[in-house]
């Protein structure tokens, strides 16, 4: 009787497992979540790990002003893959070179910096970035420390922007280079800075009280207590067509991309010496 015992408790044991086990290949499984990774190639992110569906699409409207299309095409990697030609014409040094489609890393731009800057060479070219009818537009990333300029040039055909170029060759090669060589020294070296202050610095600031904006001058030496943060390694610039003819002005705009406060500082050069008259917080 014993053994019948056993027998039965085996068998029902056995039967338990099969019904678990029968039910647990029968049920439809939960769906996987799987990480969808954009072909891109990132050099510091995972690319885009979310599902295509998590990208917003992109408003016609962001196509008519270059700002807005390069906030998306910075931000959105697989937005900035269908913005490009590929193969993308790459020059280095004057060698041309064809980078692919499944070679193309994800370029986070200016974004990826704490700041962003702009220079032109008078106030109507400052009113350029938003003119309609800009179709072309240069975008220069500047590494002073090793005096080299990389350029994207994007071009809008059939009311879309897209990237057709990049260049890379060396800052003394770029129309605007004494500036930059000027800048690079300027932003590095303190006492040098201070030999191409003016001694009385036009100067405007907002009233946070009246909301109002104050104007008067500052002496160099006040300087250093209303001076931006000035960036040392890297600038940027956007080229909306301006061609710098103006060879005596240059306006710099120095932009938080954090808060979105923005310094402008206005150069004049005088007998062949640039000049820093003006300051705008």
């Amino acid at each position: 009787h014993l053994m019948k015992i056993n027998f039965l408790l085996l068998t029902l044991f056995v039967g338990l497992l099969c019904t678990v086990g029968c039910k647990s290949r029968t049920e439809t499984p939960a769906t996987p979540v799987e990480e969808v990774v954009d072909s891109v190639k990132s050099d510091s992110v995972v690319v885009d790990s979310v599902p295509a569906v998590a990208e917003t699409p992109i408003p016609k409207k962001a196509d008519e002003f270059f700002d807005d299309f390069a906030f998306a095409f910075m931000k959105k990697p697989r937005f900035q893959r269908s913005r490009i030609v590929f193969p993308l014409e790459h020059i280095v040094d004057g060698k041309r070179f064809e980078i692919q489609k499944s070679a193309w890393k994800y370029d986070r731009m200016y974004s990826a910096g704490e700041t962003y800057t702009l220079i032109f060479d008078s106030a109507k070219g400052a009113g350029m970035a938003k003119d309609t009818s800009v179709s072309r537009v240069v975008v220069e990333e500047l590494n002073l420390p090793h005096h080299r300029i990389k350029s994207y040039l994007f071009l809008r055909e059939n009311a879309e922007w897209r990237l057709t170029q990049l260049k890379e060759e060396k800052m003394e090669r770029s129309e605007n280079s004494d500036f930059y060589a000027f800048y690079q020294r300027f932003s590095t070296d303190e006492e040098y800075q201070r030999e191409h202050i003016a001694q009385q610095l036009s100067f405007s600031t907002f009233d946070e009280d009246n909301f109002k904006r104050i104007e008067g001058f500052i002496s160099a030496s006040q300087w250093p207590d209303f001076a931006p943060e000035l960036p040392k390694n890297k600038l940027t610039n956007v080229l909306y067509g301006q061609t710098f003819k103006n060879t005596n002005l240059r306006v710099l705009s120095i932009s938080s991309l954090s808060s979105g406060l923005t310094s402008t500082l206005t150069f004049r050069r005088r007998n062949g010496k640039w000049m820093l008259t003006r300051l705008d917080n």
